[in-house]
């Protein structure tokens, strides 16, 4: 008993100390961010904190960040809708339905969870431009269609295993109640899957807001997502670190958000995923 005691509490400092360490970029950048660039420049730490302010941010949301950010919510969203549509679909008829070529298709469809990104980003640029994706709102269209190609892998790979896992039987009720398949996958497969859905909503909008080589390669400067703003205030002939850090932590707040909104959700998600394999 003495032993797993100091087992857990071995642990507990282990991960106390795991998070600190983590949390020391994310405190200087905040720090930085509500400080004079003077006074973050010899140190945040010896800094007078009564000269704190929020015209850092006020300075980085007019140097272009609010069109960054507008862009990153478009693209996100209509990236995680349109993978989320698609991967819930397919995973049901995966998991409940027969066809032809059923593990070919699966195999396929998983192969793209460890396709690397840079192998294909050049092909695209032409693909973008035959079907008329490189102009305008279009952009958006076209990259949330990439988006979606890398993230159905991911869906089905996630969701499977929570459709698997619904008794026959109950589909089996619903369907001699009259209902069609599309009503028992939208009616009964659905809500008892929102576990593994909202845990891959939360994991896919995190990576495809951080994503900065395909919004810098495939979209125009008006259409491009926040990583790419960031990135730009990064300008070599200034020292705009004050700028840089409101920017950051601006970035940061959605996926955060989001996190904290559909916790309890994604927990219980991770949880059944580890039961059911």
């Amino acid at each position: 008993m003495r032993q797993r005691r100091w087992t857990v509490f071995a642990l507990y400092g282990i991960l106390t100390l795991a998070s600190i360490i983590w949390l020391v970029p994310v405190v200087t950048a905040a720090m930085i961010s509500i400080l004079p660039l003077d006074q973050s420049g010899t140190g945040w730490w010896r800094a007078d904190l009564s000269t704190a302010t929020l015209e850092n941010y006020g300075r980085a949301w007019q140097q272009g960040l609010s069109t960054y950010t507008l862009n990153s919510f478009i693209i996100s969203i209509s990236s995680v809708a349109l993978t989320v549509v698609l991967g819930t679909s397919a995973a049901y008829a995966f998991a409940r339905m027969k066809f032809r070529l059923k593990g070919l298709l699966y195999f396929l469809l998983i192969t793209t969870m460890i396709v690397p990104v840079q192998i294909i980003l050049i092909p695209l640029v032409p693909w973008f431009r035959t079907l008329n994706l490189n102009e305008g709102p279009a952009q958006f269209l076209g990259i949330a269609l990439v988006h979606t190609a890398f993230g159905a892998g991911w869906a089905l790979f996630m969701l499977i295993g929570f459709f698997s896992q619904i008794p026959e039987e109950v589909l089996e009720s619903a369907r001699l109640d009259g209902a069609s398949e599309f009503q028992a996958f939208r009616r009964i497969a659905l809500p008892l899957a929102v576990p593994g859905i909202v845990s891959f909503i939360i994991i896919d909008f995190v990576f495809v807001w951080n994503d900065l080589l395909m919004g810098l390669t495939l979209l125009d400067s008006d259409h491009r997502p926040l990583t790419v703003g960031l990135a730009n205030l990064q300008a070599p002939q200034l020292n705009q670190d004050d700028l840089i850090s409101s920017g950051s932590i601006l970035a940061i707040i959605p996926p955060l958000l989001l996190f904290a909104l559909l916790n309890r959700y994604y927990v219980r998600g991770l949880y059944a995923g580890a039961v059911k394999g």
